[in-house]
Protein backbone atom coordinates (compact mmCIF):
# COMPACT_ATOMS: atom_id res chain seq x y z
CA UNK A 1 0.00 0.00 0.00
CA UNK A 2 1.41 3.40 -0.98
CA UNK A 3 1.70 6.29 1.46
CA UNK A 4 -1.23 8.06 -0.22
CA UNK A 5 -3.40 4.95 0.03
CA UNK A 6 -2.45 4.47 3.67
CA UNK A 7 -3.34 8.06 4.51
CA UNK A 8 -6.65 7.68 2.66
CA UNK A 9 -7.45 4.54 4.69
CA UNK A 10 -6.48 6.07 8.03
CA UNK A 11 -8.20 9.47 7.58
CA UNK A 12 -11.83 8.33 8.05
CA UNK A 13 -10.92 6.44 11.22
CA UNK A 14 -9.04 9.43 12.63
CA UNK A 15 -11.94 11.77 11.84
CA UNK A 16 -14.41 9.38 13.45
CA UNK A 17 -12.22 9.04 16.53
CA UNK A 18 -11.81 12.80 16.83
CA UNK A 19 -15.59 13.24 16.57
CA UNK A 20 -16.21 10.66 19.31
CA UNK A 21 -13.74 12.34 21.66
CA UNK A 22 -14.93 15.87 20.87
CA UNK A 23 -18.59 14.94 21.27
CA UNK A 24 -18.15 13.40 24.70
CA UNK A 25 -15.90 16.21 25.91
CA UNK A 26 -18.52 18.69 24.69
CA UNK A 27 -21.23 16.78 26.57
CA UNK A 28 -19.15 16.85 29.75
CA UNK A 29 -18.45 20.58 29.55
CA UNK A 30 -21.93 21.62 28.34
CA UNK A 31 -23.77 19.77 31.12
CA UNK A 32 -21.43 21.20 33.76
CA UNK A 33 -21.97 24.75 32.50
CA UNK A 34 -25.74 24.41 32.03
CA UNK A 35 -26.47 22.80 35.40
CA UNK A 36 -24.00 25.03 37.20
CA UNK A 37 -25.66 28.12 35.74
CA UNK A 38 -29.17 26.84 36.46
CA UNK A 39 -28.44 25.96 40.09
CA UNK A 40 -25.84 28.60 40.85
CA UNK A 41 -23.62 25.79 42.17
CA UNK A 42 -20.63 24.62 40.07
CA UNK A 43 -20.35 21.48 42.20
CA UNK A 44 -23.88 20.49 41.18
CA UNK A 45 -22.79 21.08 37.59
CA UNK A 46 -19.78 18.82 38.08
CA UNK A 47 -22.00 16.12 39.59
CA UNK A 48 -24.47 16.28 36.71
CA UNK A 49 -21.76 16.26 34.03
CA UNK A 50 -19.98 13.33 35.69
CA UNK A 51 -23.20 11.32 35.79
CA UNK A 52 -24.13 12.23 32.19
CA UNK A 53 -20.78 11.27 30.70
CA UNK A 54 -20.64 8.07 32.78
CA UNK A 55 -23.94 6.93 31.27
CA UNK A 56 -22.89 7.99 27.75
CA UNK A 57 -19.57 6.15 27.92
CA UNK A 58 -21.09 2.97 29.37
CA UNK A 59 -23.57 2.93 26.48
CA UNK A 60 -20.76 3.54 23.98
CA UNK A 61 -18.63 0.74 25.44
CA UNK A 62 -21.51 -1.71 24.92
CA UNK A 63 -21.63 -0.82 21.23
CA UNK A 64 -19.60 -2.51 18.51
CA UNK A 65 -16.90 0.16 18.35
CA UNK A 66 -16.55 0.43 22.13
CA UNK A 67 -16.27 -3.33 22.58
CA UNK A 68 -13.72 -3.57 19.78
CA UNK A 69 -11.38 -1.22 21.64
CA UNK A 70 -11.45 -3.27 24.87
CA UNK A 71 -8.72 -5.90 24.90
CA UNK A 72 -8.14 -8.84 27.19
CA UNK A 73 -6.63 -7.96 30.60
CA UNK A 74 -2.90 -8.42 30.95
CA UNK A 75 -1.72 -11.41 33.04
CA UNK A 76 0.37 -8.87 34.99
CA UNK A 77 -2.68 -7.69 36.93
CA UNK A 78 -2.80 -11.06 38.70
CA UNK A 79 0.64 -10.38 40.16
CA UNK A 80 0.68 -8.67 43.58
CA UNK A 81 3.81 -6.77 42.58
CA UNK A 82 1.86 -4.97 39.83
CA UNK A 83 -0.67 -3.61 42.31
CA UNK A 84 2.06 -2.84 44.83
CA UNK A 85 3.74 -0.55 42.31
CA UNK A 86 0.37 0.87 41.23
CA UNK A 87 -0.57 1.79 44.82
CA UNK A 88 2.93 3.13 45.48
CA UNK A 89 2.67 5.21 42.31
CA UNK A 90 -0.70 6.56 43.43
CA UNK A 91 0.79 7.78 46.71
CA UNK A 92 3.74 9.34 44.89
CA UNK A 93 1.37 11.02 42.39
CA UNK A 94 -0.49 12.58 45.28
CA UNK A 95 2.66 13.82 47.04
CA UNK A 96 4.25 15.08 43.82
CA UNK A 97 1.08 16.70 42.51
CA UNK A 98 0.23 18.34 45.82
CA UNK A 99 3.79 19.54 46.31
CA UNK A 100 4.18 21.04 42.83
CA UNK A 101 0.68 22.55 43.00
CA UNK A 102 1.50 24.15 46.34
CA UNK A 103 4.77 25.55 44.96
CA UNK A 104 2.99 27.02 41.94
CA UNK A 105 0.37 28.59 44.18
CA UNK A 106 3.03 30.08 46.47
CA UNK A 107 5.00 31.49 43.55
CA UNK A 108 2.24 33.04 41.46
CA UNK A 109 -1.17 32.28 42.98
CA UNK A 110 -4.11 31.12 40.87
CA UNK A 111 -7.38 32.98 40.40
CA UNK A 112 -8.88 29.87 38.83
CA UNK A 113 -8.02 27.68 41.79
CA UNK A 114 -9.28 30.34 44.20
CA UNK A 115 -12.58 30.44 42.30
CA UNK A 116 -12.92 26.64 42.52
CA UNK A 117 -12.23 26.72 46.26
CA UNK A 118 -14.71 29.55 46.80
CA UNK A 119 -17.43 27.77 44.85
CA UNK A 120 -17.05 24.68 47.02
CA UNK A 121 -17.57 26.64 50.24
CA UNK A 122 -21.23 27.30 49.49
CA UNK A 123 -22.01 23.70 48.52
CA UNK A 124 -23.79 21.42 51.02
CA UNK A 125 -21.23 19.02 52.49
CA UNK A 126 -23.04 15.79 51.43
CA UNK A 127 -23.17 16.94 47.79
CA UNK A 128 -19.53 18.04 47.90
CA UNK A 129 -18.37 14.69 49.32
CA UNK A 130 -20.40 12.48 47.00
CA UNK A 131 -19.26 14.52 44.00
CA UNK A 132 -15.56 14.56 44.94
CA UNK A 133 -15.35 10.98 46.17
CA UNK A 134 -17.81 9.12 43.90
CA UNK A 135 -19.41 10.93 40.96
CA UNK A 136 -16.42 12.92 39.70
CA UNK A 137 -13.97 9.98 39.81
CA UNK A 138 -16.48 7.66 38.10
CA UNK A 139 -17.40 10.19 35.41
CA UNK A 140 -13.86 11.39 34.75
CA UNK A 141 -12.45 7.88 34.54
CA UNK A 142 -15.25 6.73 32.26
CA UNK A 143 -14.56 9.67 29.97
CA UNK A 144 -10.76 9.79 30.01
CA UNK A 145 -9.64 6.19 30.56
CA UNK A 146 -12.81 4.47 29.34
CA UNK A 147 -13.19 6.39 26.07
CA UNK A 148 -10.53 9.01 25.24
CA UNK A 149 -7.53 6.77 26.01
CA UNK A 150 -8.68 3.62 24.14
CA UNK A 151 -9.79 5.68 21.12
CA UNK A 152 -6.39 7.41 21.00
CA UNK A 153 -4.58 4.13 21.54
CA UNK A 154 -6.27 2.70 18.45
CA UNK A 155 -4.12 5.19 16.48
CA UNK A 156 -1.12 5.92 18.72
CA UNK A 157 1.38 4.01 20.88
CA UNK A 158 0.46 3.37 24.52
CA UNK A 159 2.67 6.08 26.04
CA UNK A 160 1.60 8.76 23.56
CA UNK A 161 -2.09 7.97 24.13
CA UNK A 162 -1.56 7.93 27.90
CA UNK A 163 0.20 11.30 27.91
CA UNK A 164 -2.16 13.14 25.55
CA UNK A 165 -5.33 11.80 27.20
CA UNK A 166 -3.89 12.74 30.60
CA UNK A 167 -3.02 16.23 29.34
CA UNK A 168 -6.63 16.70 28.21
CA UNK A 169 -7.80 15.42 31.60
CA UNK A 170 -5.53 17.92 33.37
CA UNK A 171 -6.51 20.84 31.13
CA UNK A 172 -10.20 20.24 31.83
CA UNK A 173 -9.54 21.40 35.40
CA UNK A 174 -8.89 24.88 34.02
CA UNK A 175 -6.04 26.21 36.15
CA UNK A 176 -2.31 25.57 36.49
CA UNK A 177 -2.51 24.43 40.11
CA UNK A 178 -4.95 21.60 39.35
CA UNK A 179 -3.16 20.75 36.09
CA UNK A 180 0.02 20.08 38.09
CA UNK A 181 -2.02 18.03 40.54
CA UNK A 182 -3.76 15.81 37.99
CA UNK A 183 -1.31 15.26 35.11
CA UNK A 184 0.87 12.63 36.83
CA UNK A 185 -2.26 10.87 38.11
CA UNK A 186 -3.71 10.63 34.61
CA UNK A 187 -0.62 8.96 33.18
CA UNK A 188 -0.49 6.40 35.98
CA UNK A 189 -4.20 5.58 35.67
CA UNK A 190 -3.94 5.24 31.88
CA UNK A 191 -1.28 2.54 32.32
CA UNK A 192 -3.31 0.76 35.00
CA UNK A 193 -6.28 0.82 32.63
CA UNK A 194 -4.09 -0.51 29.81
CA UNK A 195 -3.19 -3.53 31.95
CA UNK A 196 -6.67 -4.17 33.35
CA UNK A 197 -8.90 -3.01 30.45
CA UNK A 198 -11.51 -2.34 33.14
CA UNK A 199 -12.86 0.89 34.59
CA UNK A 200 -13.40 -0.17 38.19
CA UNK A 201 -9.69 -0.31 39.21
CA UNK A 202 -8.97 3.21 37.95
CA UNK A 203 -12.20 4.57 39.42
CA UNK A 204 -11.27 3.16 42.84
CA UNK A 205 -7.74 4.58 42.58
CA UNK A 206 -9.14 7.98 41.60
CA UNK A 207 -11.54 7.87 44.55
CA UNK A 208 -8.62 7.08 46.87
CA UNK A 209 -6.61 9.95 45.38
CA UNK A 210 -9.42 12.41 46.01
CA UNK A 211 -9.98 10.95 49.48
CA UNK A 212 -6.37 11.74 50.38
CA UNK A 213 -7.32 15.41 50.32
CA UNK A 214 -8.50 14.99 53.91
CA UNK A 215 -4.90 14.28 55.00
CA UNK A 216 -3.39 17.22 56.93
CA UNK A 217 -1.44 19.40 54.52
CA UNK A 218 1.29 20.46 56.93
CA UNK A 219 3.87 18.13 55.38
CA UNK A 220 3.02 19.32 51.85
CA UNK A 221 3.21 22.97 52.88
CA UNK A 222 6.56 22.37 54.61
CA UNK A 223 7.95 20.70 51.50
CA UNK A 224 6.76 23.52 49.24
CA UNK A 225 8.23 26.15 51.55
CA UNK A 226 11.58 24.38 51.92
CA UNK A 227 14.64 25.60 50.03
CA UNK A 228 15.01 21.98 48.90
CA UNK A 229 11.48 21.83 47.45
CA UNK A 230 12.64 21.40 43.86
CA UNK A 231 15.01 18.61 44.90
CA UNK A 232 12.18 16.85 46.78
CA UNK A 233 9.97 17.13 43.71
CA UNK A 234 12.77 15.69 41.59
CA UNK A 235 13.15 12.69 43.89
CA UNK A 236 9.40 12.07 43.81
CA UNK A 237 9.36 12.36 40.02
CA UNK A 238 12.17 9.82 39.74
CA UNK A 239 10.29 7.46 42.05
CA UNK A 240 7.13 7.89 39.96
CA UNK A 241 9.05 7.10 36.76
CA UNK A 242 10.25 3.85 38.37
CA UNK A 243 6.69 2.91 39.33
CA UNK A 244 5.43 3.71 35.83
CA UNK A 245 8.23 1.64 34.31
CA UNK A 246 7.28 -1.27 36.57
CA UNK A 247 3.64 -1.30 35.46
CA UNK A 248 4.25 -0.34 31.83
CA UNK A 249 2.81 -3.09 29.61
CA UNK A 250 5.48 -5.57 28.53
CA UNK A 251 5.48 -7.29 25.18
CA UNK A 252 4.32 -10.90 25.25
Amino acid sequence: MSDDERRTAIAPGAIRSSAIIAGNLALYIAVAIAVGAATGDPVAGAAASGAAVLIAVLIWRRGDLGRSLIAEPSPEIREPVFWAFAVMGLGICWLLGQGVAEMIYRWQGSEGFDAVTASQQGTPLPLLLITALVIAPAGEEALMRGLVYPVMKSHWPVLAAAFVSSAIFALLHGNLVQIALTLPLGILLALVYEASQRLWPVIIMHMAFNGLSIVPRSAIESMAASKHSIAFAGVLLAALVLCVAAIYPRAD
